[in-house]
């Protein structure tokens, strides 16, 4: 009987331009409403491909492509780990050691200047990891965006409207993993709550829903936060409590439509270059062959802030209750896009943004701005 009553509710709502089949977006308005303090923040360093953030021992590390970097005050970013693969995801256990997971689904631990395969996780077929949350010093929860894509083509699992993404918990002590969710619209973070849940962003249904840690009951992941403007990515605790949001690209009405039409995404993805697909992207407005709409024409040298755009620059600060607070953005005339990790540590936040190739500090005033 349901699936009779979700066949009827699917084609009315196509019939009608509601419920998924609507293009319509939610405001950046309230708590979202835009500003230009990441496109002003301090650049301390420039690095293309810049993507995963992580205190480890007392120093920030970060990711770009197969290398793993180290920034200090007084040298910048220096070169620490080199990868068989791209990194995909970075975690620092408590007590413990610092794991990265690669693109092609392999787990290390870093030790010094190199780094070990970990073996032996019965069960766990890692394939697209996107994040990891330490639970404690031997288990940690592991996010997977998708089955079937791999991490670095997120645009294509988007645009082929995949639903694949996986949730696990692996124990690294007794080597074990275990599944706690699965079909979900590209797993793209995850951190853990007070009361023993894991909140996991799913971009592509654009929410954070809630998961037990435990998986004793499986049940279909509960929203905490739905109707998001922008693709969650992300979810990093925030000092005082609450946590902190990057939402790596943003929704468009263009996008939402052409999502809705299966002949026309199967033939731009057949016939066109991926960088020039009518999609979201971490950077854009280098490349005359990019999709334009009216409204972002430069008029008189300038682009308008609130032109529509592919790209965009998005940090959303959450309570504990995963309500918007305020947030920092880069907006469509800015260059700061793309943000894939954040950090707070010691009254400052770090922030990657991969479109801007730069890391950028800011610094908590005693009002609580940041700036």
């Amino acid at each position: 009987m349901k699936a009779v009553i979700d066949f009827w509710r699917r084609n009315s709502d196509r019939l009608l331009g509601r419920g998924e089949a609507a293009v319509t977006l939610p405001p950046m308005d309230g708590a979202l409403l835009p500003n230009n303090v990441l496109e002003q923040a301090r650049k301390v360093a420039e690095l293309p491909q810049i993507d995963n953030l992580v205190m480890h021992e007392g120093r920030l590390l970060c990711s770009a492509g197969h290398r793993l970097w180290a920034w200090q005050a007084d040298t910048g970013l220096q070169p620490q780990v080199e990868f068989d693969a791209a990194v995909a995801a970075l975690v620092s256990l408590p007590d413990g050691p610092l794991l990265a997971a690669l693109v092609d689904g392999s787990l290390h631990r870093v030790t010094g200047a190199g780094a070990e395969r970990l073996q032996g996780l019965a069960g766990f077929d890692g394939f697209c990891p996107t994040a990891m949350v330490a639970v404690d010093s031997h288990t940690l929860v592991l996010t997977e965006g998708s089955s079937h894509h791999l991490a670095h083509e997120w645009k294509r699992d988007l645009m082929s409207r995949e639903r694949s993404g996986r949730v696990w918990r692996l124990d690294l002590a007794a080597g074990r993993a275990q599944l706690l969710a699965s079909g979900l619209g590209w797993a793209g973070g995850a951190a853990l709550t007070a009361d023993g849940q894991v909140v996991v962003s799913e971009s592509w249904s654009h929410r954070l829903c809630t998961i037990p840690l435990d998986g004793a009951a499986r049940r279909a992941p509960q929203p905490v936060l739905s109707e998001l403007p922008a693709y969650p990515g992300r979810l990093v605790p925030a000092a005082g409590g609450g946590y902190w949001l990057p939402l790596f690209a943003p929704r468009s009405q263009l996008v939402e439509f052409v999502l809705r039409e299966a002949g026309y995404r199967a033939r731009m993805m057949a016939e066109i270059a991926e960088p020039f697909w009518v999609a979201p992207a971490l950077e854009s407005g280098s490349d005359f062959r990019e999709p334009l709409q009216g409204g972002a024409i430069k008029s008189m040298g300038v682009l308008k802030p609130w032109a529509p755009t592919r790209s965009y620059g998005l940090v959303v600060r959450l309570d504990a209750q995963f309500n918007p607070l305020f947030s920092l953005h880069s907006r469509a005339d800015g260059r700061r896009h793309g943000v894939t990790s954040v950090l707070e540590h010691q009254q400052q936040l770090w922030v990657a943004s991969q479109g801007g190739r730069c890391l950028l500090s800011l610094t908590a005033g005693d009002g609580g701005e940041w700036a």
